[in-house]
């Protein structure tokens, strides 16, 4: 006689990102009944309930006891093909709030795993996973942002869409793959950031200006020229980017050994950011060194600081384009800076949901199948973006 039928596994969570602070924390629900358990501690901010909510659609709510946390919600495909479908809930980052979500969980019926567990399930799945992994080194919560719509398939929508008009109109596909590309330089910086060198000769007050676009004192200040001998740096965002600001020594023919050693750091450091803000003095007339560094570094933005102070010289003596005046002593200007600063490192933000390519892999991907479908190998093209697709979207 067979024995009493014995109840199937529960649904299982765990926490996908780190234990570290962070700005989102990842909370994954799989097995069967995940929808359920979720459905049961979700609670949407409006309308239908998230068991009635298309996979890929995010919803915004609340979980946990009491008040809870604010969350999004997110229907995704089976990791396992034919199985059932799983559930990520997005919270703030932190041990407080990724408790409240997880205790709701389990007391709905879930089971709390350790993440490898959800790992070796899930093997094989390809962009989303990389998301989730990055999202939790998300500096900003712009960037992570993006990877969460990355994470719910934007990027691999995108390209199902390329695949399905690859052979009816390869041109189109080329031009979308192009677009893709053309988001590449933002997606390879969403978790290391921009690097931002300021430079000028000494006393200008690069690092008054340092201190004034982090918001406290970082870099030491003193009127002898000189003072900065090594690259100083701190982290910050420029309107939700994520910068590493490096204060570098005033570069002038010095015979201190220190100091040249600490010269030559500041110019091998500007060589290598990806923008350079070039601090003048304006209550001063412009220098030999000033014009020579103006001469080297023309894609530079130009920062006229101590506005506080009368004008020593023109905004027209410096070039064609107008230097953003600023007095870093006071913080005159330091948001127009910002601005025009974040302008320049990203030109073209990524549309809200847009398919964003954040790994190089990726990158290889798309290029190596645009070169197959201006090649007319389209069936290699298709090989090279599929590659791109979760594969329960195939």
């Amino acid at each position: 006689m067979a024995g009493p039928l014995r109840p199937g596994p529960p649904a299982r969570v765990c926490v996908l990102t780190p234990d570290a602070r962070g700005a989102v924390a990842v909370v994954r629900i799989w097995g069967p009944g995940a929808l359920d358990v979720a459905d049961r501690v979700f609670r949407p901010a409006r309308g239908a309930p998230l068991s009635a909510t298309p996979p890929g659609r995010p919803r915004f709510g609340r979980a946990g006891a009491g008040l809870g946390d604010e969350v999004v919600a997110l229907v995704v495909g089976a990791a396992v093909p034919g199985g059932p479908v799983e559930v990520e809930l997005h919270c703030h980052g932190g041990p407080t709030p990724v408790a409240l979500v997880v205790d709701a969980l389990v007391e709905a019926g879930a089971e709390k795993s350790r993440p490898l567990a959800w790992v070796r399930h899930a093997a094989g799945r390809s962009v989303p996973a990389q998301a989730r992994a990055d999202l939790a080194r998300a500096p900003t919560l712009r960037t992570a942002e993006i990877l969460l719509e990355q994470a719910g398939g934007a990027l691999g929508r995108e390209v199902t869409g390329l695949i399905r008009g690859a052979e009816t109109d390869p041109g189109s596909a080329v031009a979308g793959i192009d677009r893709l590309l053309a988001r590449a330089p933002v997606g390879l910086r969403l978790v290391r950031g921009w690097t931002v060198a300021l430079a000028g000769r000494p006393n200008v007050g690069k690092s008054r200006l340092l201190n004034a676009l982090a918001g406290y004192d970082r870099a030491i200040v003193d009127p002898t020229p000189g003072t900065t001998r090594d690259v100083v740096t701190l982290r910050t965002a420029f309107d939700g980017w994520p910068v590493e600001l490096a204060d570098t020594a005033g570069l002038r023919d010095a015979d201190d050994a220190i100091e040249s050693a600490g010269i030559a750091l500041a110019r091998a450091r500007q060589a290598g950011a990806d923008l350079t803000l070039l601090v003048l003095d304006r209550s001063e007339p412009l220098t030999g060194d000033d014009r020579a560094l103006l001469a080297r570094r023309p894609a530079a933005l130009v920062v006229a600081n101590k506005c506080d102070l009368p004008a020593a010289w023109d905004a027209a003596e410096v070039g064609p384009i107008s230097p953003i005046t600023v007095s870093a002593e006071r913080g005159d200007g330091v948001e127009r800076l910002v601005a025009e600063a974040a302008r320049r490192l990203v030109p073209e933000p990524p549309e809200p949901g847009a398919g964003v390519p954040f790994r190089r892999a990726h990158v290889r991907r798309l290029q190596a199948a645009r070169e197959a479908l201006q090649a007319g190998r389209i069936a290699t093209a298709v090989d090279r973006l599929r590659g791109l697709v979760p594969a329960a979207s195939k």
